[in-house]
């Protein structure tokens, strides 16, 4: 069977080419684009036999490798430099390679030897040549002479005529920066081979190196060749979570010089805040295999809402967890961020991050349905715990709920009725902090909701219901610290949690059985 594999090369810069390979490939650049591709025309074929071919626009065909092509995507594309998880760190640190990371370093060091220290580079050119002198000039050691006339007389008595010579490539500066190797010392000042280390030493300096080659690239400018690719598998590995800030700093910098830099990672610290809208998430699906999901900042561009769209996205941009997560628990109120993690061990026996769930804080209660909105264009299926108000002052206006819902007239009614008696304004019939003649409320908005909820427990229990059908759970005493039975407090919060740790239950909650509802439905 025949294999053909094609593509097109995008923004294609030609000034990384030298005059030759830059015109053999001109004339088939159309719109800064160059489209070729590859074929096996039959099975069990050798690489020489893999075609190259280039699409040659003005005439419409295909044509077969110009001379100088393979050299120029080589030069376009070059072989990156790839870190693999698991890899050892020696073979990239311990000994210098072409495209390893202590090679690009060495580079960069000769690099400014011979641009700083041209005194040096002379002596050494010189003390090299009367080496090579030795080797095959006029100063040859006698004893290599020897060593070819008695090899050629060897060689005579089983093919006369032939004769051997020894020769000796003239070693330059760069062959000695080739046989380098690595040391470590520890405290005690005694070199040990890299290898000699653990695993975390080894990584830790191999990482730092990269850091070190990011702080180079930057200072010293772009490279004069093209981009460097640069691929690492969980660069996190054995590293410390402040030696991993160090690290996702050094690969941003990277990036932003002639690096590009690719890495696979289980660990949210690798995502800072000002990338998590922008990283590519991979997962795993038992239908379609290996899938990519779409960026949240594409979604968040392609979705936006004149309407607290900026607050959703400061809240996904502050949340990297979400994205190694597969249920998503979208919550406003500090005490839920605060206190869930740990209601939910206590009743469910584990983590919620050991069901792959993540808690996420939004800015308010306004940016909780845009971020489930940017959060399902990209495949995810966030539930929402919200409070009380959230049923009447969101809901019946992304339509969710009937405005006109006889629950909701019912309740709106009993908030008119009790305004003065409960020490609450109202603002457009709902509890305000103040209304809109400034009059202030003598109770917090939330207490007037729990005021309500208590005594129309049947209405709003429709309303949680029906609002449960959109995956999104309202508290039906107002908000959590009604069902708690804390204030709005650090230490309530705090002693809520100590009480849980020493029993291992929520008995001593206002109404446990609501709490372990919820904690249930989170998943």
């Amino acid at each position: 069977m025949a294999v053909t594999v094609e593509g097109v090369i995008e923004n294609v810069n030609l000034n990384l080419l030298p005059p030759n390979q830059r015109q053999a490939i001109l004339p088939f650049v159309n719109g800064n684009a160059l489209t070729v591709r590859r074929r096996q025309d039959t099975p069990n074929t050798t690489a020489a036999q893999i075609k190259l071919d280039v699409f040659d626009h003005a005439a419409g065909t295909w044509t077969d490798n110009p001379a100088g092509l393979d050299n120029a995507l080589a030069v376009l594309f070059p072989e990156p430099l790839h870190i693999e998880a698991m890899e050892d760190a020696v073979e990239d640190v311990g000994k210098f390679g072409a495209k390893n990371t202590i090679g690009l370093l060495l580079r960069q060091v000769l690099t400014k030897i011979n641009a700083q220290n041209a005194a040096a580079v002379t002596a050494m050119r010189a003390a090299l040549a009367e080496v090579a002198g030795h080797l095959n000039g006029d100063a040859r050691m006698a004893e290599l002479g020897e060593f070819e006339v008695d090899a050629t007389n060897a060689i005579a008595s089983f093919f006369p005529g032939l004769s051997l010579h020894l020769n000796f490539d003239t070693p330059a500066i760069d062959d000695l920066f080739k046989l380098s190797t690595i040391t470590l010392s520890d405290g005690q000042g005694t070199q040990r081979p890299f290898a000699s280390f653990g695993h975390g030493a080894q990584r830790s300096a191999h990482m730092a190196l990269i850091k070190l080659l990011a702080d180079l690239a930057t200072t010293g400018g772009q490279n004069a060749v093209g981009t460097t690719v640069l691929l690492i598998d969980e660069p996190e590995l054995y590293l410390h979570p402040q030696a991993i800030e160090l690290l996702r700093e050094a690969l941003v910098l990277l990036s932003q010089q002639n690096f590009q830099v690719i890495f696979s990672t289980h660990s949210p610290l690798l995502i800072g805040r000002a990338h998590a809208l922008s990283t590519l998430m991979i997962f795993k699906d038992g239908a379609n295999g290996t899938v990519a999901r779409q960026r949240l900042q594409n979604a968040a561009t392609l979705l936006q809402q004149p309407n607290h769209h900026a607050e959703a996205v400061f809240s996904l941009q502050h949340s990297s967890y979400l994205l190694f997560s597969e249920s998503i628990l979208l919550v406003e109120g500090k005490t839920e961020q605060m206190l869930l993690p740990h209601l939910y061990q206590t009743i469910r026996g584990h983590t919620y991050a050991h069901n792959k769930g993540c808690i996420v804080p939004s800015a308010g209660s306004s940016a909780l349905l845009p971020m489930r909105t940017i959060l399902r264009a990209v495949g995810f299926a966030p539930k929402i715990l919200a409070d009380l108000d959230f049923a009447f002052k969101i809901a019946p206006f992304e339509g969710l709920l009937n405005p006109a819902l006889q629950e909701i007239v019912d309740c709106k009614a009993w908030f008119a009725a009790n305004a003065a008696a409960g020490g609450f304004v109202l603002d457009g019939g709902l509890p305000a902090k103040r209304d809109s003649q400034g009059n202030r409320s003598t109770v917090s908005v939330a207490e007037a909701y729990a005021l309500m909820a208590n005594a129309m427990p049947a209405e709003v229990a429709q309303i949680a219901a029906l609002l449960q059908q959109h995956d999104i759970w309202v508290w039906p005493g107002g908000a959590i610290e009604a069902h708690l039975g804390i204030d709005k407090t650090d230490t309530a919060r705090i002693g809520f949690l100590n009480t849980a740790s020493q029993t291992g239950n929520l008995n001593h909650a206002t109404t446990p059985g609501a709490l372990a509802a919820v904690l249930h439905w989170m998943g």
